[in-house]
C-alpha cells in the first residue's frame, strides 16, 4: 500500500489549530492516533492536511475548578487510569481507561479521541454520560456546550463540525452517596474491542436507604451508546439488593438494540446485557456505600 500524501501541521495554540482546520477543506485533528493512523493506512479517511494538537497545553490533563473535574481531551488513558482525582470522582471512568487495550495503546490513545471518534463500543463514551458530562465545543466562530448523552449521533458521527475541536470535558460533582461502575466483556482479556458494556451509577437516600437516583448507559450495543430508562424506573425508590437489580437488569434488555456481527450475535449481547447489569449495579452500590476497588 502506497504511503498517504497529506500535509502535518503542528500549532502551539488553540487559535492556530482552528484557523488551519476552519481554512482548508479535508484538514483532520489528530489527537493519540490510535485510530486515525489505522484510518488513513486502511484508505478510509484521506486528507489533505493532519493538524497535531500536541503541543496545545491547554487540552491537556485534569483539573478541579468551583467543584467540577474538567478533563483536557488529549489526556491520555494512561493519565486517567493513574489519576486519585478521577478514582475518586468517577471510577467507572478509571474502569474505562485501564482496561482500554495494551499499556502502549493507552499511553497513546486520547479521551477526546476515543469520544469524538463516536464508536459504537468506545470504551469511555458510557462513564462519561451517566456523570453528566458537558462536552465543550469550540470553532472558528463559535463556543457552545452539549450534554454528553447528546453528543453521539451515529456510528462515527457527532454534533461537532468537521472544523470544531473538542476543548474540554467537564463533570459536575456527584452527590454525596454516590457510586460508579463500568463492566465490559470482550472475547479476549486485553486489546480487543468491546461486545458489550454496561456503566452504572446509583445514588442512595441514605448509607442505608433507597435509591434515590440511578443511571445506566449501555455500550456497544446500539449504534450510539445507550442510556436505559426502563432499567433505571426499576430502581429508583427501590430498596437496592439481588431482586431490585434482577428486575432492572431484564429491563436493560429491552433498552438495548444489539446486531449481529463477528464479535457476537444480538441474543448473546442482549445476555450480556443482563448479566453485566446486575455486575455493575452490585458494583456501584457497593461504593454508594463507601466501599474500595
Amino acid at each position: 500500500m502506497l504511503a498517504a500524501n497529506f500535509d502535518f501541521l503542528e500549532p502551539e495554540t488553540l487559535d492556530e489549530a482552528l484557523d488551519a482546520l476552519f481554512e482548508n477543506d479535508g484538514a483532520i485533528p489528530i489527537a493519540g492516533g490510535t485510530d486515525l493512523i489505522r484510518d488513513i493506512d486502511l484508505g478510509k479517511k484521506k486528507p489533505t492536511l493532519v493538524v497535531s494538537l500536541a503541543r496545545i497545553g491547554e487540552l491537556q490533563g485534569i483539573r478541579v475548578e468551583a467543584g467540577e473535574m474538567i478533563i483536557g481531551p488529549l489526556t491520555t488513558m494512561s493519565a486517567i487510569a493513574k489519576s486519585s482525582e478521577v478514582k475518586t470522582r468517577l471510577a467507572a471512568l478509571k474502569e474505562a481507561a485501564s482496561r482500554m487495550g495494551t499499556p502502549q495503546v493507552r499511553n497513546r490513545a486520547t479521551f477526546g479521541g476515543n469520544l469524538c471518534n463516536a464508536r459504537p463500543a468506545a470504551d469511555t463514551a458510557p462513564p462519561a454520560i451517566v456523570a453528566g458530562g458537558i462536552m465543550e465545543l469550540i470553532g472558528k466562530d463559535r463556543s457552545k456546550t452539549v450534554p454528553s448523552h447528546k453528543f453521539f449521533l451515529g456510528p462515527g458521527k457527532t454534533v461537532m463540525r468537521s472544523s470544531d475541536l473538542l476543548r474540554a470535558i467537564r463533570f459536575p460533582r456527584l452527590p454525596p452517596n454516590t457510586g460508579t461502575a463500568f463492566v465490559t466483556m470482550t472475547n479476549r482479556k486485553s486489546a480487543e474491542i468491546t461486545v458489550t458494556s454496561v456503566t452504572a451509577r446509583i445514588t442512595l437516600e441514605s448509607l442505608d436507604g433507597k435509591i434515590k437516583d440511578a443511571s445506566l448507559c449501555l455500550g456497544a450495543v446500539g449504534p450510539v451508546p445507550l442510556t436505559a430508562p426502563k432499567a433505571v424506573s426499576q430502581l429508583i425508590g427501590k430498596s437496592p439488593g439481588p431482586e431490585t437489580f434482577k428486575k432492572a437488569a431484564i429491563a436493560a434488555i429491552e433498552d438495548s438494540k444489539p446486531i449481529d456481527d463477528f464479535r457476537g450475535t444480538s441474543q448473546f449481547r442482549k445476555w450480556l446485557v443482563q448479566s453485566l447489569t446486575m455486575r455493575a449495579l452490585r458494583s456501584a452500590f457497593e461504593r454508594a456505600r463507601g466501599g474500595e476497588f
